[in-house]
């Protein structure tokens, strides 16, 4: 088998160079010319033809394999399935190719999208592993078909930059064709390197400066491609096709589809709010993808295809170790993967987190129906409960595979349900403001939960005596699963309105020509963090063009720390290097009491650098002003009769009220 993958590789690297290198004359004739564009990088018209020189390598080389008898093995390494693939990916370079051309309507690339793995699925039926074996095959039809859409798109979005679409296909399809090796699948394999071969040759072509491009009709091949082997590269482990092998498929670019869903959204919803006309969707396109970003932060073309490809290769090592060392380091592998979004989100997420917190800032101003909101926080508690008894259920019974009774389960997940409801209910949390919720919020509907919790366990034990062990093994997981479920939301809404204040100040953008310009707060105490709690909960439009760089103290100890993400920059000696380097336009003096020596050396440094000074002072008001209208205590009492009348006291106020006016009488 050696000789046979060093063959089929060298065969298909020197195929791919030859029609690429076809490619560069016929591109033009053909009328598939990416020309320059707003949302283009290059700068002259190049080919997008790549992509159908790749399709056309990696069948003629399968089928000559097939025809010889080289590749000749069993399992999908069949004339089904090239059947299947020639079938699906002859639609998508079809339709790839006529968008490449004269461009078509995302609804009709969509039905394409959907088309292309039904051909496949009808062909060559695939079993995901994902459902019990007795199950029928519709369910598996449904997951493959959402599973390769969500692929093709992926890759088709990610498709922005010299070798970077490319690249990723690569990394994938190496690892893909490493796991199929673990597993004892060298038909999987054999395949995997033969598209390897033909990628590796599009890419001499297609890395920087570019002179040939994949096209639509090859971004969603590579999709296509990568989604229909890695279904039974792997084989069927519960765990790799479940959670880690679409991130090591396509991590990089799922994550890049997940952001743009999440950045459309929100500014969705922020026109919504606005009152604004709503334009395009999720579906509209725009130039903050991954690649984009990196770009802006002064990256070339070479360096940020690089940092995504490693990325991805970070991706496949941790999918790949439960496949080396047994499922027992899956741990280990969803660590690594929560780090790794963690950073890049951290990092590369700040447009969506800047949009999200506009919707916060609107969303918690605006005047809502209480019974409303309450009737639809209720309806999620409901589906997130049931869904917390529903997984539980998936991983005691290994996904349906063994355990209890499927009756018993049923009922034990809507017992749970119920009393999780009721004690939702019974605690108000459909009434409760999230936006301010105190920590004691949070602990009270722990507590009620696990009192469902131990409800539900006590009366299924009573019911089921012989399931003692296994109703609490499901009551301990359905009730983490539902603190979750519950309460995630809940808590993060005041943390996505600190990511999205820290990202409306950090984000490297150019500053707006009017407005406050790059400020830095005078004053790393109280008053500087209060501060920063009204600007989360104030609309950005409300202080124009502000930026906040971070905080000035004259206190050593507190220099080079941060406070709610924001630095200590120094003391007041750095005023002329921010002046210089990050062009500070002001000062806001966040101080209650400043000494005389201290407001001498700021009013100098303002007068030299020509700065803005502004004070920000929370208290409460000693006197009002003399022009708001002070309602009276008692206003026109009616003199009561009888006894009444007569044990009334009239008592004369002998000073002024607080805004000036004269005495008046009331009544005691």
């Amino acid at each position: 088998m050696i000789w046979v993958f060093a063959v089929a590789i060298l065969a298909s690297v020197l195929l791919s160079l030859g029609l690429n290198r076809a490619m560069l004359a016929l591109g033009p004739w053909l009328g598939l010319m990416d020309q320059p564009g707003e949302r283009r990088i290059h700068s002259k018209a190049i080919p997008r033809a790549g992509g159908i020189a790749i399709w056309l390598t990696f069948l003629a080389v399968v089928v000559t394999g097939f025809w010889t008898g080289w590749f000749e093995g069993a399992g999908q390494l069949s004339w089904q399935w090239l059947a299947a693939f020639g079938a699906g990916s002859a639609v998508l370079i079809v339709v790839g190719f006529l968008d490449d051309r004269n461009g078509l309507s995302p609804l009709v690339k969509l039905v394409a999208h959907a088309l292309a793995p039904t051909l496949y699925f009808l062909i060559h039926p695939v079993k995901t592993g994902f459902f019990p074996q007795d199950w029928p095959m519709m369910y598996d039809y449904v997951l493959f078909v959402g599973w390769v859409v969500v692929l093709i798109n992926a890759f088709n979005l990610i498709d922005g930059l010299d070798g970077l679409c490319g690249g990723l296909a690569t990394v994938s399809s190496v690892a893909l064709a490493a796991m199929a090796l673990m597993n004892g699948r060298t038909d999987s394999a054999l395949l995997l390197l033969v598209m390897t071969g033909a990628l590796l040759g599009f890419l001499k072509y297609n890395a920087h400066p570019a002179r040939i491009f994949l096209g639509d009709a090859g971004s969603m091949l590579m999709g296509f491609f990568l989604a229909t082997a890695a279904t039974q590269a792997v084989g069927r482990r519960a765990v790799i096709g479940s959670i880690l092998l679409p991130i090591a498929v396509a991590g990089v670019p799922l994550l890049d589809v997940l952001l743009a869903i999440w950045r459309r959204g929100a500014r969705r919803l922020v026109r919504q709010l606005r009152g604004e006309k709503i334009v395009g969707g999720i579906f509209q396109a725009d130039s903050d993808h991954l690649h984009h970003r990196l770009l802006a932060s002064g990256g070339s073309q070479r360096k940020v295809a690089t940092v995504l490809h490693g990325i991805a290769v970070v991706f496949a090592l941790l999918a790949f170790l439960p496949v080396v060392f047994g499922d027992k380091v899956v741990g280990l592998s969803v660590v690594g993967f929560l780090v790794v979004a963690m950073v890049g989100v951290r990092n590369l997420a700040r447009v969506e987190m800047e949009h999200t917190g506009d919707v916060v800032h609107m969303a918690i101003k605006l005047p809502t129906n209480r019974r409303r909101v309450a009737v639809g926080l209720f309806v999620y508690d409901l589906v997130a409960l049931l869904a917390a008894g529903m997984l539980a259920v998936l991983l005691e019974t290994n996904r349906m595979t063994r355990g209890p009774e499927f009756s018993q389960l049923v009922k034990f997940v809507l017992l749970f349900t119920i009393l999780s409801s009721v004690a939702t209910v019974v605690v108000r949390v459909h009434l409760h403001l999230w936006a301010r919720a105190t920590m004691r919020n949070v602990v009270s509907l722990q507590f009620w939960l696990l009192v469902a919790a131990i409800g539900t366990f006590s009366l299924f034990s009573l019911a089921y005596s012989a399931m003692e062990w296994s109703a609490m093994r499901l009551t301990v997981m359905s009730y983490l699963f539902a603190c979750i479920g519950v309460s995630l939301p809940r808590v993060a809404l005041d943390l996505l309105r600190d990511l999205g204040l820290e990202a409306l100040h950090h984000r490297a953008k150019k500053h707006q020509a009017e407005g406050y310009g790059p400020v830095v707060v005078v004053g790393a105490g109280d008053l500087g963090t209060l501060l920063l709690e009204h600007l989360k909960s104030s609309p950005p439009a409300l202080y124009t063009g502000l930026k906040v760089l971070g905080f000035l103290d004259e206190s050593k100890a507190l220099h080079g720390r941060q406070l709610r993400s924001f630095k200590v920059l120094g003391g007041l000696s750095v005023v002329p290097r921010l002046v210089r380097e990050a062009g500070l336009k002001g000062l806001i003096l966040a101080i209650n009491k400043p000494s005389q020596e201290f407001l001498e050396k700021l009013d100098a440094l303002v007068a030299e650098h020509g700065l803005k000074i502004y004070r920000w002072k929370v208290g409460i008001a000693e006197e009002l002003p003399e022009d708001r209208p002070v309602m009276p205590l008692v206003d026109e009492v009616p003199e009561p009769d009888g006894e009444l009348g007569a044990k009334l006291e009239r008592v004369r106020v002998a000073e002024k009220d607080p805004v000036g006016r004269e005495g008046r009488e009331v009544v005691v």
